[in-house]
């Protein structure tokens, strides 16, 4: 009876190890369609879906708060994200964070905050700074999430993606941290600067496996072949190409520079890009 009664104990132990576990385990959504990311929302998280104003491969956007304008400064809002996919989690070891976001909306631009995370969902956990406050404003991209956030602080009429029938899925998030993405205009009276001969885009890497930097990704594969020729002559003689995956049902295409000598050359390659307000991280080729 002894000997029956330890192997219950060790038995209930692991079982209550194993639900430990998986309670650690992040959910993501199975997929980016309307009511399986709706269930998700409601199950995981504590955002109302009115609430949301991006959608994005990498993470969720909401308002929590919006501050009106006032004489001496333009309307603001404070956005938190939660992050919809393992590779956002991985990169930034964050599940949830926060930043305050300033509006010019005369201007169409804004100026990031500092941007703090959670490793845990809706903002649990210990804090710490992802990126440290923007001193620049820049003019966010039509059509991507940080473009929304300005709209949702901007537009008295804008509606978040849940606001149809069907899901509008944006380019990026308002703030995912190791991915800032924007280009600011020449300014009023500046020709702007002359374009460099478009780059050379492949359409599959030269050889599997090595160190790619991911400039981004988007449902439409000229939109990707966009991006990398939007780089005009940051490449340096590399590669660049678009990749295709099927992520959650949903097909991406991902723009992909290549032909690294090692990992310093590359983290190298993104840091300059990020300095010019692109978005890039470097991962693994896929095989």
């Amino acid at each position: 009876m002894r000997g029956k009664a330890i192997v219950a104990a060790v038995a209930g132990w692991l079982a209550a190890a194993g639900g430990a576990m998986a309670q650690d385990t992040p959910a993501f959504p199975l997929s980016l369609d309307r009511e399986a990311l709706l269930a998700w929302l409601q199950r995981e998280t504590d955002i109302a879906p009115e609430r949301v104003v991006a959608v994005t491969p990498q993470a969720l956007t909401s308002v929590v708060s919006t501050f009106p304008a006032t004489a001496a400064q333009g309307p603001r809002v404070v956005v938190r994200a939660e992050a919809l996919s393992a590779d956002t989690y991985a990169r930034t070891g964050a599940l949830s964070w926060h930043v305050s976001l300033s509006a010019d909306c005369d201007g169409h631009r804004v100026r990031l905050g500092e941007t703090t995370g959670y490793p845990q969902r809706n903002l649990l956990g210990e804090r710490r700074q992802l990126r440290p406050a923007e001193t620049e404003w820049r003019a966010p991209e039509r059509g991507t999430a940080l473009d929304n956030a300005w709209r949702a602080a901007c537009d008295a009429d804008f509606k978040g993606p849940f606001g149809g029938k069907t899901l509008k899925v944006a380019t990026e998030t308002a703030s995912t941290p190791s991915t800032p993405k924007a280009d600011a205009p020449a300014g009023k009276g500046e020709a702007p600067p002359p374009r460099n001969p478009e780059p050379k885009i492949a359409a599959a890497p030269r050889k599997a496996g090595g160190l790619v930097a991911q400039i981004g990704a988007t449902p439409s594969d000229a939109d990707a072949r966009g991006l990398l020729k939007s780089l005009d002559g940051k490449l340096g003689g590399r590669a660049a190409w678009v990749e295709k995956a099927d992520v959650g049902g949903r097909t991406w295409y991902r723009a992909v520079v290549g032909g690294f000598s090692d990992a310093a050359d590359a983290n190298g390659f993104c840091a300059g890009l990020k300095a010019a307000g692109k978005g890039c991280f470097v991962r693994m080729a896929s095989r």
